[in-house]
């Protein structure tokens, strides 16, 4: 049986000459840094919630976006007895003119459109 024997580490190194010596020590110095790099880019990448608000405003009046869509739900839900959860998809058009806003659910076109009035 062969018995194989390690060199450590230091003697290694200490038989090195110097020039292999710095490359070997500029190589654990760049490894380093692109870890470190690495590290400060995962943590710099945690994105702030940003709070955003819609307003539609025409002829003095003024409707805002999340309580239009909230409506558009509700009466959805009630319409249809459907959950919520359910919807997939929702387009509201917003018709200050007419003081309402026609919505599609779902891509469930209807004839005239289903419409709330703001």
């Amino acid at each position: 049986m062969k018995r194989t024997t390690t060199k450590s580490v230091t003697e290694a190194t200490t038989k090195t000459t110097p020039a292999k010596t710095e490359k070997v020590t500029e190589k654990a110095t760049k490894a380093t840094t692109k870890t470190t790099k690495k590290t400060a880019a995962k943590k710099s990448t945690v994105k702030k919630e940003v709070t955003e608000t819609v307003f539609v405003q025409y002829a003095g009046q003024e409707y805002d976006i999340n309580e239009v869509r909230a409506a558009v739900k509700k009466a959805w839900t009630e319409e249809t007895g459907k959950k919520e959860s359910d919807i997939t998809e929702i387009q509201i058009y917003i018709k200050p003119e007419e003081n309402a806003a026609y919505y599609v659910v779902n891509g469930e076109v209807v004839e005239g459109g289903k419409k709330i009035l703001l």
